[in-house]
């Protein structure tokens, strides 16, 4: 009996080592006990602006200006590649994608916004694994290599996880998305073992660091030109000569100093408890200026992209289970963590304590009256700035300042309800997604959907061939609220970027 158990839970850790291949398209068989899977999905996306550029957004954002109303804001295809070998216990998994997009294959995007917006290859995952029983219950997970490690449960705003790995913050601007879809892959060591039935450990130690993927300057969500590939100046002439302001080397943390530590306790069957430590370095890019920066030239001033480093965070996670909902709560502490400060209409980064807590629910209800099955998830989130270290401003005889650019806290809300619809027409699955997030009070760097006001709601219905397996999707996605551009706390630099988007996908 204890040899089926041990097994079992070998098996369950060794099968989501590739989770998203589990349903690949192809197993090669390539001798005794090893195999390999592998998988290509195709997608076309486009998409298209809906609203007139608002004047105000549009003067401080060249990405709001390069784009009028019925503009496609994409039009690309892209590739993904995945791969799972497996011998015995242990294995590697590779996994690489690559697009083109031929909207930002235009001179009037940087040679950079066109790299890193109009195709490029990338690798993502490329780690190998092991697993093996310990002792009569357990067993030990160990992987090395190019992964994602993300702990914690936070479903839409996420706190632990971000601080484990670089993301993909453009695809946050969209209603609905989850955190599982915007974290990226890490080069890092991580294991995980299961000590008895209840109780687990897990650790991981990275020895790299990659930055967060932000929208370059002039592509559409972007919204400052200060950071994201290709920005080069804080404030620029027609002609894209620099006026002031001009940056200068980032300043980047090391890469091998990110480590954590984490346990986990079942007190139920269906109740979890979680305890965990992190020493990171921050991967938002923050702008650190220096107004005193090429005093007596043309253009006078600078900039520098800074990520803050020597972050430590303490985090408590709790899951439970009741009738057909799954609820999860996620606290953290950060202590170094970035906070923007102000004085004399100028802004700085500054290192701060920030407090974190999220609650989430993921409901199946079923079968109802409205499809023949519905999911909801939901998610509230709260963020405090319990406190923020004081900095000077940059203009000298000036004192130092402690007052908060943005406000002292965040509450939001965001989430997203699943109709499905299985065999409404002969071979053809439909389901339609809806989401909706509000930024109901506050505003801060993270934990939020923007400026307090910002409401964002997305509408779509898809459709799955079945024998094929093609998927057909289209959405709508509005962006509510005026700029309020005047109050910082308020800015809802998006609220003028509603637009429709198609995607056809195909799994081979």
């Amino acid at each position: 009996m204890k040899k089926f158990k041990r097994n079992t839970l070998a098996l369950a850790i060794l099968g989501s080592c590739l989770s998203s291949s589990a349903y690949s398209a192809e197993t090669i068989k390539l001798g005794d006990d090893v195999t390999l899977d592998w998988k290509g999905t195709l997608t076309y996306s486009a998409g298209m602006r809906l609203e007139k550029p608002d004047e105000i957004l549009a003067a401080g954002s060249q990405g709001d200006a390069n784009f009028e109303q019925h503009d496609l804001i994409g039009n690309g295809l892209y590739l993904l590649l995945e791969s799972h070998l497996r011998w015995g216990n242990s294995g590697l998994v590779v996994s690489g994608s690559t697009f083109y997009d031929d909207v930002y294959q235009d001179d009037k995007f940087s040679s950079e916004a066109q790299r890193w917006h109009g195709g490029y290859t990338r690798l993502l995952d490329l780690y190998a694994y092991t697993a093996f029983v310990l002792g009569d219950e357990g067993y030990v997970d160990l992987r090395v290599g190019q992964q994602v490690v993300a702990w914690g449960e936070a479903l839409f705003f996420p706190s632990i996880s971000l601080a484990q790995g670089p993301s993909d913050a453009i695809k946050s601007y969209v209603p609905g998305t989850e955190v599982k879809d915007i974290l990226l892959p890490e080069q890092q060591v991580s294991v995980q073992a299961e000590l008895t039935n209840n109780w687990s450990v897990m650790a991981h130690w990275q020895f790299n660091w990659e930055e967060t993927i932000v929208a370059s300057p002039g592509t559409f969500f972007s919204t400052s030109q200060a950071v994201g590939h290709g920005a080069y100046c804080l404030q620029a002439l027609p002609d894209g000569t620099c006026a002031f302001g001009p940056r200068g080397p980032d300043i980047t943390p090391d890469e091998t100093s990110q480590w954590g530590v984490g346990s986990r306790y079942r007190i139920t069957d269906v109740t979890e408890l979680g305890l965990y430590y992190l020493n990171y370095n921050d991967r938002i890019p923050m702008v650190e200026i220096d107004i005193m920066a090429n005093a007596g030239q043309f253009p006078s001033g600078g900039y520098n992209v800074r990520y803050f480093d020597e972050i430590t965070l303490v985090g408590a996670t709790m899951s439970t289970s009741t009738g057909p909902a799954s609820i999860g709560a996620e606290v953290s502490y950060k202590d170094g963590a970035p906070a923007l400060v102000t004085a004399f209409e100028m802004v700085q980064p500054s290192k701060a304590e920030i407090l974190q807590a999220n609650l989430n629910a993921i409901v199946n209800f079923g079968r109802t009256s409205i499809a023949d099955a519905t999911n909801l998830t939901i998610e509230a989130s709260y963020v405090d700035i319990l406190d923020v270290e004081a900095r000077n401003i940059g203009i000298p005889g000036t004192p130092d300042t402690n007052e908060l650019y943005y406000e002292d806290h965040s509450f939001a809300i965001a989430a997203s309800l699943t109709l499905s619809y299985p065999g409404i027409f002969e071979s053809w699955d439909m389901s339609i997604p809806l989401a909706y997030s509000n930024q109901l009070s506050g505003r801060v760097i993270t934990g939020g959907v923007g400026g307090q006001g910002d409401n964002r709601a997305r509408v779509g219905i898809s459709f799955t061939h079945n024998p094929t397996g093609i998927q057909t999707s289209l959405d709508y996605v509005g962006y509510y609220g005026d700029p309020d551009v005047d109050e910082a706390y308020k800015e809802r630099t998006l609220s003028d970027r509603d637009y429709i988007g198609l995607n056809v996908k195909w799994a081979f």
